[in-house]
């Protein structure tokens, strides 16, 4: 069931079990539209709590790879310690070597 079709079925139920039955008569429309949009909000809260959370990921793998570099581990050994894949590691020291040099590090 969709949800749209569900928040139409519960205010329904609701009206005829006497639940906020006046003022879903009266505002029916803005309260589906409410309850809509409040639903897509979770969603969307809970998408940027994910994406927070591999971010913070990213930034900790980019810190451990930085860390291990300048205590002269290789790519092979870091991919390793850090159960990524080597391919991976490299990809984050020449992302790391990039922003160093816009930095002008």
């Amino acid at each position: 069931m969709e949800l749209p079709e569900a928040v139409d079925r519960a205010m329904d139920e609701c009206i005829r079990e006497g639940v906020l039955k006046d003022f879903l008569m009266e505002h029916r429309a803005e309260a589906r539209a409410m309850s809509i949009f409040e639903y897509d909000q979770e969603r969307h809260m809970q998408q940027e709590r994910e994406a927070g959370i591999e971010k913070g990921k990213e930034q900790l793998l980019r810190r451990q790879v930085q860390k291990n570099l300048s205590r002269g581990m290789q790519a092979a050994e870091l991919a390793e310690l850090l159960d990524e894949s080597e391919e991976r590691i490299r990809e984050i020291i020449d992302l790391c070597a990039a922003e160093e040099a816009r930095e002008g590090k």
